[in-house]
């Protein structure tokens, strides 16, 4: 955990650059990783013509390297997701997850605070700073805020004794969320209100942060973090009740070493489970050195993920067929059988029908409308209802819900794109080109956003405007070639004058 994150480049290298060229032959684009003036490099072209290339800098890196290794550009004070990783296992580099399905080097997929807090410690999210002042995950993830401990200690034990947290000496909830808070990913996770990413401490209960629901009566299928929710499944886990937990087989502050996995987990079966009651034969238990975990934990294929393998939590008694994402079907319920509020359970499945060929967005419709009827000032809620307006051409009913928005969470983004695109289809061109100004500003890289916002600002003949959009754009995604064209046409339209 303590390598899970932090500055490409600055320590002896995990990677192997020894096949760190490929071609990604749908696209038809080239890349390579290079190493070079301490730091990692990546170079990118169309590899027909050398068209559309590029090089940019891997700032960051997250993941330990143990399984794969992603990687972090940073640009204008934002953070975006390279689209290459490398994958240990067969010591070659390719495209990060989910990125076969673009036709182009998508530069400016944006890393939000939520996604790289399980990476690492001490995060910041404030613009133009270092991503994290500490990489890695820390101390304090497991055992509570360092500052508390110090000032406990300072003030004596007489005071109140020491503030660390002891995972082990929890309640079975509380102990299992210290663990839940990264491990567990489910089908969806919605944040209570008032919660943000960062409000989760260790000790506290972590559905009073988060919901995470499942599908009801739905088994999963193996996901690149879905330890938590699979040890819920297994026999084991089952028949232990609140016994068996993450830290009866891990001991999060050592692993060991390839030579000794073999036996410091079977040490762990033995125990709960007799030594005999393993029916395979003697010889073949010597020759695969008595592994219970090699045969009962076997790494198995994800469904999120390309070129990698996890151990399967579910301790299945006998091997299971090639993982299979689960069927878009079954109620969504909170895991574990926790509480859910109306609005918890109505942004879940909104949340899930966004995602290309979801369905379920009626459902999402009725159950929006009823949350926005009880909490009529959950800017969530009246963002999520605001894009299935539009999304379904109700567009006056989608605008007040963004005004709103925007008025309850100046922070926002979605809103200013969403009523932004209302407003530019209606003519309304400068009220757009504000909103999407507004909108680039907290987050450069929505790179259709900006083309977008080009159009209009040609549209009201301020060309010099548009071009200088364009420009960026480009320099943030010199792949993506609807920006290209358009600066192609404004141009000639330029010449033309």
């Amino acid at each position: 955990m303590a390598a899970t994150s932090g500055e490409a480049g600055r320590a002896a290298p995990a990677e192997s650059f020894a096949r760190a060229a490929f071609t990604h032959v749908p696209s038809g684009f080239r890349y390579r990783v290079t190493r070079s003036g301490g730091g990692y490099w990546m170079d990118f072209e169309k590899a027909a013509d050398g068209s559309r290339h590029g090089r940019k800098p891997l700032a960051y890196f997250v993941g330990s390297g143990a399984v794969a290794r992603s990687y972090l550009l940073s640009a204008d004070g934002f953070l975006y997701e390279a689209p290459l990783t490398y994958y240990s296992g067969s010591a070659k580099w390719d495209l990060a997850p989910s990125y076969s399905s673009y036709a182009y080097p998508y530069m400016t997929r944006p890393i939000v605070p939520g996604c790289l807090n399980c990476h690492a410690s001490a995060l910041s999210a404030i613009f133009g700073s270092p991503p994290f002042r500490e990489g890695g995950v820390a101390c304090e993830r497991c055992h509570g805020p360092g500052e508390t401990h110090i000032a406990k200690m300072q003030a004596g034990r007489a005071q109140g004794g020491s503030s660390i947290i002891n995972p082990a000496k929890l309640s079975p909830e509380r102990r299992d969320s210290v663990c839940a808070q990264c491990h567990l990913s489910g089908e969806v996770r919605v944040m209570r209100p008032g919660a943000s990413w960062d409000s989760y401490r260790a000790g506290d209960r972590l559905a009073d942060s988060v919901a995470v629901f499942v599908r009801a009566g739905v088994s999963p299928g193996m996901r690149v973090n879905s330890h938590f929710e699979k040890l819920a499944q297994s026999a084991c886990k089952r028949v232990s009740g609140d016994r068996l937990w993450c830290g009866s087989c891990h001991d999060p502050h050592s692993m060991p070493g390839p030579v000794d996995r073999a036996a410091w987990f079977r040490a762990k079966c033995l125990s709960c489970h007799a030594a005999d009651a393993c029916k395979e034969t003697a010889a073949n238990r010597a020759k695969r050195q008595d592994d219970c975990a090699g045969c009962h934990m076997p790494k198995s294929a994800v469904t999120d993920a390309e070129h990698v393998v996890y151990t399967d939590h579910s301790i299945p008694r006998r091997p299971r067929a090639a993982a299979q994402p689960p069927p878009p079907e079954g109620e969504l319920v909170p895991f574990g059988g926790a509480a859910a509020e109306t609005r918890d359970v109505a942004l879940a499945y909104a949340i899930v029908a966004t995602r290309p060929g979801a369905a379920g967005r009626d459902r999402a419709l009725r159950l929006l409308e009823a949350a926005e009827r009880k909490s009529p000032d959950d800017s969530e809620v009246l963002l999520y209802l605001a894009e299935i307006y539009r999304n379904t051409g109700q567009e006056d009913r989608a605008i007040p819900l963004y005004r709103r928005a925007m008025r309850l969470d100046p922070a926002q983004v979605t809103a200013s794109v969403g009523l932004g695109a209302i407003l530019f289809e209606r003519g309304e061109d400068r009220e757009a080109i504000g909103l999407w100004q507004d909108a680039i500003a907290k987050n450069s890289g929505l790179v259709l956003v900006g083309t977008n916002l080009a159009m209009a600002q040609w549209r009201t003949g301020d060309l010099r405007s548009a071009e200088s959009t364009l420009q960026n754009v480009i320099g943030l995604s010199p792949g993506f070639q609807p920006a290209r064209d358009l600066l192609e046409r404004l141009q000639e339209a330029r010449l033309k004058k």
